[in-house]
């Protein structure tokens, strides 16, 4: 086995995505109860000096990862007079699909840790997080296709980009819940049987 040489005084200031990286896929592949700091640095490749540096304890490491994956979801850019709804509506569940998975893993490992837990609730509300954006960022492009008859004039968009949300949590959960996705129907055919019920008659 080679040993490592402990670097002696302040650590390097770099390395500080390399640790955050390498916790997320700690976290993804064993939790929260066994991540530790000398693993999270053998895995970044920095001394474990170098992980108080940057986070100051366990605590502070946790909640950085928790932020990082929280990032804004960021929706394909839409032109609703011209661009094609089931593409859109496609790319939307893509991007929303891609997110969460990223996300929940550092959410659900939250979950076993009260302080963690607490924190990040307070940050998402602090930031304003929350499926809600992406529902309301989606509902305002449905009303907009709405308004140009392109929907049915019954039906809610607020619901639809619901079941546009829910649907890609199902697909983004499911498999880190119960470990496959034989429940998931193709993204295809929701998006198709989604557009069959709100498409104008006729």
């Amino acid at each position: 086995m080679t040993e490592t040489t402990k670097r002696r005084g302040r650590p390097p200031s770099g390395g500080r995505e390399e640790i955050l990286r390498a916790t997320h896929e700690l976290l993804r592949e064993r939790g929260m109860a066994k991540l530790t700091t000398r693993e999270v640095a053998e895995r970044a490749g920095v001394s474990e000096g170098s992980v108080f540096y940057h986070f100051e304890d366990r605590f502070g490491l946790l909640r950085a990862v928790f932020e990082r994956s929280l990032d804004p979801l960021q929706l394909p850019d839409t032109d609703p007079p011209y661009d094609d709804l089931r593409g859109t509506l496609s790319r939307m569940s893509a991007a929303i699909e891609g997110f969460l998975t990223n996300s929940l893993d550092v959410m659900m490992a939250a979950q076993s840790d009260a302080g963690l837990r607490d924190s990040l609730h307070a940050y998402m509300l602090e930031k304003d997080y929350g499926p809600h954006r992406g529902i309301a960022s989606i509902g305002a492009y449905l009303a907009a296709k709405q308004e140009l008859g392109l929907i049915r004039a019954d039906v809610s968009p607020t619901v639809l980009a619901t079941m546009v949300v829910t649907d890609a949590f199902q697909r983004a959960s499911l498999p880190k819940l119960i470990g496959n996705s034989k429940a998931i129907q193709p993204r295809a055919d929701f998006i198709d049987t989604l557009l069959a019920m709100i498409s104008p008659a006729g």
